[in-house]
């Protein structure tokens, strides 16, 4: 039980240092929100000027904050939904989303599952809507060929990023078109032969540089794989991240305009009072810093020739911006940027905080609490059946043991008493 009182007492004797982290961001809020009228005449010029890890360079000229025109004329929720109905009318969106059971220690098998959910809608009149779940066995030959722990969470969680972007490419090599003329390899622009593919998450997950070389492969891989993809096909891969901590524009205009170096001051808060509703800022071309150490590589780094390729802009839904990533050659104008930042804006207003495709991805790719209680009674089962030797730990024999005698009484009390019997009769 959580001890409220104690949190209590430790809220009001720290309340000076917290005091002071939000004095301190403010402070630093105000001198870096005074050089964005110099931003607004940054260009791609500039860039020669930045050193090689700048946290971003200028992609889009022009304004940094873009304004969203349409909202100013609706008056209710059916005039925002006839302009969604403009927006996504004939134009193909789809994700893809993970799910997982880690591998339990408790039941002395190293075995996970990985299940992927994915959907595409045409938004046409006629049959466009497809979504798909597909479970995938993780078993121990897997664990020991990867020379990772045999019940690695961060192993399981590799392999369920790379199925997410191995399903959306399956989707870009699925539709009915391509959005690349196979003559000039150029955009045909034609929205028609599209798929918008969102991936909830990022493009760039900088996290992974503090992850084992062999695990950071299958991130770095998946995402090599799906860039490939999207160049080849033409289907924009767009990463959504509904809440950033990056401060890639910050440290960039750091290196621009001389200010104070900051280690609390993110992009979101930089942009939040500046945006309302659907606006956005221009777009820039990520160059993070994320090395662990002077000698080793940057995630972008180890994207080979795809490693200044991830452009975004930060976009309000909600309290704080969004950030929407995506590969340079998807957006090469502002016309292509803003149709982008409309199919997200579509997308969100039908959920009402969130894009729609993302939270019907999501849906289809979750494992409820009683489905993991099913997986492993199908695992003991299974290893009865075929002789495997298997055992269950006597923590998670308690915890099976609690369940079946907390339906059977209802009761707190004759549950404990229960099990005190019980383990009486077992050492008597």
């Amino acid at each position: 039980m959580l001890n409220i009182s104690d949190l209590s007492s430790e809220f009001e004797e720290r309340r000076s240092a917290i005091l002071d982290y939000e004095r301190g961001t403010s402070g630093e809020l105000e001198e870096y929100k005074k050089s964005i009228p110099d931003l607004d005449r940054a260009d791609a010029s500039l860039n020669s000027a930045l050193p090689q890890y700048s946290g971003a360079r200028i992609f889009e000229p022009g304004a940094t904050i873009r304004r969203f025109r349409p909202a100013a004329d609706w008056n209710n929720r059916q005039d925002a939904m006839e302009w969604v109905d403009s927006v996504l009318a004939g134009v193909a969106v789809g994700s893809a989303d993970g799910s997982q059971i880690y591998p339990d220690k408790n039941y002395g098998l190293p075995i996970a599952v990985v299940q992927i959910g994915s959907v595409r809608n045409r938004h046409t009149e006629e049959s466009g809507y497809a979504q798909r779940t597909s479970a995938t066995l993780i078993t121990p030959d897997e664990f020991a060929d990867a020379e990772v722990y045999a019940f690695s969470k961060t192993f399981v969680d590799a392999l369920r990023f790379a199925l997410e972007c191995d399903a959306l490419i399956d989707m870009m090599h699925t539709g009915t078109g391509s959005g690349r003329d196979t003559d000039t390899g150029r955009d045909t622009d034609m929205d028609d032969d599209r798929t918008y593919l969102l991936l909830d998450g990022t493009l760039v997950p900088s996290h992974i540089n503090a992850l084992p070389a062999n695990v950071k492969e299958i991130y770095t891989g998946a995402m090599r794989r799906l860039l490939d993809a999207s160049n080849e096909t033409g289907n924009p891969a767009i990463g959504y991240v509904d809440v950033s901590v990056q401060r890639d524009v910050v440290t960039m205009m750091r290196h621009i305009y001389g200010l104070p170096e900051t280690k609390r001051l993110f992009d979101p808060a930089l942009f939040a009072g500046m945006l309302n509703w659907g606006d956005r800022t221009k777009a820039f071309v990520c160059n993070r810093d994320d090395r662990r150490g002077a000698d080793s590589p940057s995630v972008l780094d180890m994207y080979a020739e795809h490693r200044g390729s991830i452009a975004f802009f930060y976009m309000r839904m909600g309290d704080l911006p969004s950030r929407i990533e995506f590969p340079v050659w998807c957006a090469g104008d502002t016309v292509k940027i803003d149709r982008i930042a409309d199919i997200i804006r579509a997308e969100t207003i039908i959920r009402g905080s969130y894009p729609d495709i993302l939270m019907v991805a999501h849906r289809n790719a979750v494992i409820t609490t009683g489905e993991h209680s099913l997986f492993y009674r199908m695992l003991t089962r299974f290893c009865t059946e075929h002789g495997i030797a298997a055992y269950t730990g006597a923590k998670q024999a308690h915890k099976e043991l609690d369940k079946g005698m907390s339906r059977e009484t209802g009761s707190t009390d004759a549950h404990r008493n229960r099990t005190c019997s019980i383990a009486y009769g077992v050492f008597k």
